[in-house]
């Protein structure tokens, strides 16, 4: 049992230290995003 509950809280700290990690790299990849579509809107 004690095996499984450490098992389990590395898997509940790695999704938690992991999330803000991936949100952030979303935000940067929809921020880029905008900037590449606004560039070919002025160039157009």
């Amino acid at each position: 049992m004690k095996t499984i509950s450490i098992f389990l809280l590395l898997i509940y700290w790695s999704i938690i230290i992991s999330a803000p990690i991936m949100s952030n790299d979303l935000k940067i990849g929809s921020s880029r995003a905008i900037k590449l579509n606004s560039n070919s809107k002025v160039s157009i």
